[in-house]
């Protein structure tokens, strides 16, 4: 089911940004029980996670921008995972809990922000995040089947990650419903695209073309 997300604005009046607080912690209220049942259940909305679990097979390479509990989830399921974090205190936490279940299949890649952007990489909307946008680039193209983008400069991650994802491949955008990620949407135009929402965010996965 697809329940839009409610997000208050600042020009509501006043009784209707409190209904949408209202509705919005009702919404949100069930996803945090979920998230509480089960501490490696990713921050996506219920039905990506069915379809990307659907999807994913063993021999699969997922490269994400964003560690938490999707790192958990991904490294479960694929072969290898290339995970790229800003927050260095964050990182060692994902770190210590894939430690913990031993999962070995995960490449960690600490990003912090920069006070310049590196030399040729793209400045499209966060300068400070022009390297760690850049971090796909090391890789072939074709090199992923999935990409989830859940951080920072996410237009900037998806100019650089497009050519990275094989035919076929998904793109997972998380809180997509947001106008500022409409170039991404530009950008796979033509891509076949489902979005998913919980009343709090959406998700939306896009599958690369296969020609």
């Amino acid at each position: 089911m697809y329940i839009p997300p409610i997000h208050p604005r600042p020009d509501d009046a006043l009784l209707l940004r409190g209904l949408k607080r209202l509705a919005r912690g009702a919404f949100h209220l069930p996803v945090r029980l979920r998230m509480e049942m089960d501490q490696d259940l990713p921050w996506l909305a219920d039905g990506a996670i069915a379809e990307i679990e659907r999807f994913l097979r063993p021999r699969m390479r997922v490269f994400e921008w964003g560690a938490g509990r999707s790192t958990v989830f991904f490294a479960r399921r694929c072969a290898a995972v290339t995970t790229i974090e800003h927050k260095a205190k964050w990182l060692r936490r994902v770190a210590a809990r894939l430690a913990e279940l031993g999962l070995c299949n995960v490449d960690l890649r600490l990003a912090p922000m920069q006070e310049s952007p590196a030399a040729g990489q793209t400045q499209r909307v966060r300068p400070e995040f022009a390297a760690y946008a850049g971090e796909v680039l090391a890789f072939p193209e074709s090199a992923f089947d999935l990409v989830c983008i859940d951080g920072r400069a996410r237009v900037d991650c998806a100019v650089n990650a497009l050519p990275r994802l094989a035919p076929g491949g998904l793109l997972v955008l998380d809180n997509s419903e947001w106008p500022k990620y409409d170039p991404i949407r530009k950008m796979t135009r033509g891509w076949f695209a489902r979005a998913f929402a919980n009343g709090v965010w959406e998700t939306t996965i896009f599958r690369k073309p296969v020609s």
